[in-house]
């Protein structure tokens, strides 16, 4: 077990390897298909590093062949931003099918599976977890798959380019954003953006 505090501390290893670090995690909703209420999946993937989400489309049946496919994916994905990723952590969820670990373990990277009951090693990705249901799928009667990965992909999108990150610099995640002046003009009117009905808002200055 990592201490609390010191040099061999759970933060400190995280601090240490953000950059090449991933954590992965599920969360699931009932939503009303044509034949009731049914449970689906989805999988999130978030690097420590920049906060950044690679998130799956919605599943209801995460079986080994979804699994395998949505690592397949995911690595890809990091090929593709030119990451270099060495270490993913995850649960131990029984979730997780056969042949996840190895798809990882076949590209060089090393999973490590978290401690039992130990919710704060994967407290990044619970935090964006938490804030999705909270902000935005909480707020809504999901009616099929499309409907599902549409409310997903616009949280993700707003927590990209739109939200704020106060540990990341207090700016979005990505897009360029200027210098914050001490007087900037009033006559510089100030828009509002919105989402989801008005759900997800995000206020800036209009540009000259």
């Amino acid at each position: 077990m990592f201490p609390i505090v010191g040099p061999d501390s759970w933060q400190e290893f995280l601090k240490r390897h953000a950059e090449m670090l991933y954590q992965c995690d599920f969360f699931s909703k009932r939503i009303v298909t044509k034949f009731g209420l049914q449970q689906y999946f989805v999988l999130v993937f978030l690097h420590l590093g920049s906060r950044k989400v690679y998130v799956t489309k919605c599943t209801r049946k995460p079986n080994a062949t979804w699994m395998k496919e949505q690592a397949k994916k995911f690595v890809e994905h990091v090929k593709a931003n030119c990451q270099k990723v060495t270490l993913l952590l995850r649960d131990r969820d029984g979730i997780y099918r056969s042949g996840f670990d190895k798809v990882f373990r076949d590209a060089g990277i090393k999973v490590k599976k978290n401690s039992v009951r130990a919710p704060n090693l994967q407290a990044h990705i619970e935090r964006f977890i938490q804030s999705l249901q909270q902000k935005a799928l909480d707020h809504f009667i999901v009616f099929g798959e499309k409907h599902f990965d549409y409310l997903v992909s616009e949280y993700v999108e707003h927590y990209h380019t739109e939200r704020p990150h106060q540990a990341m610099g207090n700016v979005p995640l990505t897009g360029d954003w200027p210098e914050p002046k001490d007087d900037p003009p009033d006559t510089i009117p100030i828009e509002c953006r919105t989402r989801l009905g008005g759900l997800l808002r995000h206020y800036e200055r209009r540009a000259a």
